[in-house]
This record gives structure tokens, sequence and C-alpha cells, in this order.
């Protein structure tokens, strides 16, 4: 359905019908310096085919804007370009990624929203900048755009966060599982790369020729947010990489230690089970079977020798 529809007049909105019956309309009643920008959230086959006859759009790009599983993507047309992005949300170590579909043309500019958040708030900082939206349909890309990837930001600062908590309870004195923490954290990194990183390229062709002279500025800005994010990104999956091999050295240092307190416990049972085996044969002439106080004297000396291997793996540190 359209969510939202209006053109622009010197950066100056007029709100139109929000209906794709008024869309050859608005677009006929256009002046040489005036723009149609229409948001479509959701759409249905038809709904998005109707709107497509009327942008003259290229059914190649309508089928992908359908599908709404597109790697982010820019496709140049003969006279329009289609651009496809990812919005990225997280919480509770969860990336959520849902598709915009933006299609520019000299005249217009279309966003298909497939679920996430509402670009309301893009178009009303847009449209709370005059000067910028008076440049046409470019600067209502770069306000969706700037948009997105502002919050690609907002998100690695997030993650960052949550590495840190991770790192703190990696190198803690209590036992956690950790190491799922971990996949899970580098699982949603990689799933936060694929949003980002396949933009950096068209983004700065945009900023370096692509576009208008006057609005290459403003994707070079956009090229610098989405730099730092992708800088982030690495950060952070190298942090998670350095916080699981060090979570893995613990358990292993906990197995060694471990197995030497099984160890020195079994030596100190061998003792007594050595001693009691041999006194348990069968065999009627043995040392000091006939003694009276034979049976104390091999108890005290099975608890001194005990006491002794005990406190020499204590000295050690192996108990």
């Amino acid at each position: 359905m359209i969510i939202d529809c209006a053109v622009y007049r010197d950066g100056v909105r007029e709100d139109t019908a929000h209906d794709t019956d008024s869309l050859d309309a608005a677009l006929a009643g256009l002046g040489e310096d005036d723009f149609l920008w229409v948001g479509i959230g959701n759409p249905t086959t038809d709904e998005l085919e109707r709107v497509s006859q009327s942008l003259s759009l290229h059914p190649l790009a309508v089928e992908d804007a359908l599908e709404a599983h597109q790697r982010p993507k820019v496709e140049q047309y003969d006279d329009h370009l289609f651009m496809s992005i990812r919005t990225v949300s997280y919480s509770d170590d969860d990336i959520t990624t849902h598709e915009v579909n933006i299609f520019l043309g000299t005249n217009f500019l279309l966003t298909v929203r497939h679920g996430g958040p509402s670009l309301k708030d893009a178009r009303k900082a847009a449209e709370s900048m005059i000067e910028p939206l008076s440049h046409g349909p470019t600067a209502a890309l770069y306000a969706v755009v700037d948009s997105i990837v502002d919050h690609y930001e907002n998100v690695a600062a997030e993650l960052e966060v949550d590495v840190q908590e991770v790192e703190t309870s990696v190198f803690s004195t209590e036992r956690s599982n950790d190491s799922t923490r971990i996949y899970r954290l580098k699982r949603e990194t990689l799933e936060f790369r694929r949003a980002v990183l396949p933009l950096k390229e068209p983004i700065m062709r945009f900023a370096h020729g692509a576009m208008p002279e006057d609005s290459r500025p403003y994707f070079r800005d956009i090229g610098d947010h989405l730099t730092r994010a992708a800088e982030a990104i690495d950060s952070i999956d190298h942090l998670l990489d350095n916080a699981l091999q060090a979570h893995l050295a613990q358990l292993s240092v906990q197995q060694n230690e471990d197995m030497r307190k099984l160890t020195a416990g079994a030596t100190i049972f061998a003792v007594p089970t050595a001693i009691a085996g041999i006194y348990g044969m069968n065999f009627e002439h043995m040392p000091e079977l006939t003694w009276t106080y034979g049976y104390p004297a091999c108890l005290v000396a099975i608890g001194g020798l005990c006491l002794y291997i005990y406190f020499r793996f204590k000295r050690s540190g192996w108990l």
C-alpha cells in the first residue's frame, strides 16, 4: 500500500492522494524542477505493477523489488536507477535486517519497504531542509540512504558494548558458557557485514561521478559513515576472535587444573589400595600376620604416607 505520496516544488511539500490511480495525474502536473516522492510498504504484486506502469519502471527491477531477498546493490537502467539497501536493527544479541528498494528517476523517487522501521523520520528530516530538497529527487535519495546508514553506526556501538561484556565475562573467575554467546555474536556480525560492505562501492560511485556535482558531497558524507561502520564491524569481529581464543585457552587451563587434581587424588588413593591389595592375598606365611599391633601399624603407615603425598602435592600447587 502507498504510505506517503507528495510532490515537492522548490523543496516545499504538496500532498497528493495516496492511491495508485492518482499517480498519473500527479506526474502530469510536475514542473521542470518538481519531483514526486512515493513511499510504499509491503506491496502486493498488483500494487507495485500499477505503480511501475505509471513510473515506467524496468520489469527486472520491479521483480527484484518484489522478491525482497536482494543483496545490497545499485543498478542503472535507461531512465532510472534501482538501489537495494538493508535496514539493520539490534536487540538481545540478534541482528534483524529488512529490505528497502529505491527507484530514482529524473522527476520521482519511489521507496519500497519490506518490513523494518518506517522511513517517515527520514522524510521529515529532508522536508525540514528545504534548500537541499530543491535539488530534486537525488536529495530525497540522500535523505533515505543517510537515515539508514546513520543507524548502522548506532548498531555497531551497541554490538561493541556486548562484546565488551563478553570480554569481561571471559576473564572473570566465574564459569559461564561464553563460547555460545561469542558464536552467536559472530554470526550476527556476519549478517551485519552482509548489509554494510556491499554498499561501499556504489556509494563511492555516487560520491565521485554517478550523481550531479552538487549532490556528491552529501554522498561522500554517507561514504564516510559507511567506512566507519565497516571498520567497526572488522574491529568487533577481531575482538570476538580474540575473546573466543582466550575463552578456549582458559578452558584448556581449567581442564589441566582438573586433570592435575584427579591425578593427585588417584596417587593418594593408590597407596592404601596397594597395601590393602597385598594384605588381602590369602597366603598363610605373610609378614606380620600374627603380630598383635600389625593392623593398627598398617593403618598408621597408610595414613602417614597419604598425608605425606597430600602435602607434597599441596606444596607443588596440584591441590
